[in-house]
């Protein structure tokens, strides 16, 4: 079986080297799995692919959005019993000086 290309690898970061009006892309790149320098066109077993990658960081992110949202939620619940609390206890105090 052919081994993957490193540079569909999730690991794969490329190096750049500064050109005259932009970065240039060079054939190589830093593993983040083994850490060594490799060259794009070589292949390991400890390939994992990119897309699953995307894939994943979204999971994450949308994960993260709702428990975010849910605590957002519970504190706005608080809030909102708090502020009724404290009306209710003005109310009452006021009852209590109109009737003095």
């Amino acid at each position: 079986m052919e081994k993957e290309k490193c540079y569909g690898c999730r690991y794969y970061k490329p190096y750049y080297t500064k050109g005259y009006f932009k970065f240039d892309r060079v054939d190589l790149g830093l593993c983040g799995k083994s850490k060594t320098t490799v060259d794009k066109h070589f292949g390991c077993n400890d390939f994992a692919t990119l897309y699953n990658f995307r894939i994943d960081r979204k999971a994450a992110a949308l994960t993260a959005l709702t428990e975010n949202i849910n605590a957002l939620a519970e504190i706005k619940q608080i809030l909102e019993e708090y502020d009724y609390e404290i009306i209710d206890e003005f109310a009452a105090n006021l009852k209590k000086e109109l009737k003095k």
